[in-house]
């Protein structure tokens, strides 16, 4: 009786210890977060933003040039969360997980490159591979934003 008593205690601290890791067990490697500008979806008045932080928060921020102002006018969604699988230095066996993204269920994965280019100075590059977007299939280029 008394081995059941701690096999049953045993299992209960288990359970409990998993549950307790969640979500903070989720990697997000600093190489990964950032605004990224979606080089589809920019023009010399509107850019397009792929907010990654190091939360987990994955979002959709549009900055639009104000007639007259220096200022852009700044507008922010949440789409979802984001993770990292693999390891950051094998490009054969990593990707990057959006969860919750516009509607779907469970986490969508999705192998990447990550480089850096230099336009006036250097500046990370983020390929995102077989990204469904809302007209097909493709690669999504990224670019860090200063």
């Amino acid at each position: 009786m008394r081995r059941l008593v701690f096999a049953a205690i045993a299992a209960l601290l288990t359970a409990c210890a998993a549950i307790s890791l969640g979500p903070s067990t989720f990697s997000r490697p600093p190489a990964l977060v950032a605004e990224w500008i979606d080089l589809k979806h920019t023009s010399p008045l509107d850019t397009s933003l792929w907010v990654l932080r190091a939360d987990g928060y994955d979002g959709l921020a549009h900055l639009l040039a104000a007639s007259g102002s220096s200022q852009a006018r700044r507008t922010e969604t949440r789409y979802g969360s984001w993770y990292f699988e693999g390891t950051l230095s094998d490009s054969a066996n990593r990707a990057i997980c959006f969860a919750k993204r516009l509607g779907r269920d469970g986490a969508t994965c999705l192998s990447f490159s990550l480089d850096t280019v230099d336009d006036g100075g250097p500046r990370r590059r983020l390929l995102i591979h077989g990204y469904l977007g809302e007209h097909g299939t493709g690669e999504r280029q990224l670019i860090e934003r200063r």
